[in-house]
């Protein structure tokens, strides 16, 4: 785990270096791809996966159950945050 957060904060470090250099509006570019090429190869993954294929449909409707509820939950949290930050001041 030190070695994963050792390279992100290498990373800033770089990208604060070079953040004046012509070529650096191309990482976002190369970011992208390299996200595509990972979601790619776990689905590959995952593919090869007989157990997780197998369950597939059960895991997947928990998985389901859990988003919306987590959804559900942030908009009801950002509503009540709403009315009670911003709706007091215009009254």
């Amino acid at each position: 785990m030190f070695y994963i957060l050792a390279i992100m904060f290498l990373g800033i470090g770089l990208g604060y270096l070079i953040r004046n250099w012509r070529g650096v509006e191309h990482i976002s570019t190369t970011t992208t791809v390299t996200i595509m090429i990972l979601l790619f190869v776990m689905g590959c993954e995952i593919g090869a996966n007989e157990t997780l294929m197998r369950n597939l449909f059960t895991l997947g409707g928990e998985a389901l159950v859990i988003a919306v509820a987590a959804t559900l939950g942030s908009l009801v949290a950002a509503k009540v945050v709403y009315n009670k930050a911003f709706k007091s001041k215009r009254e």
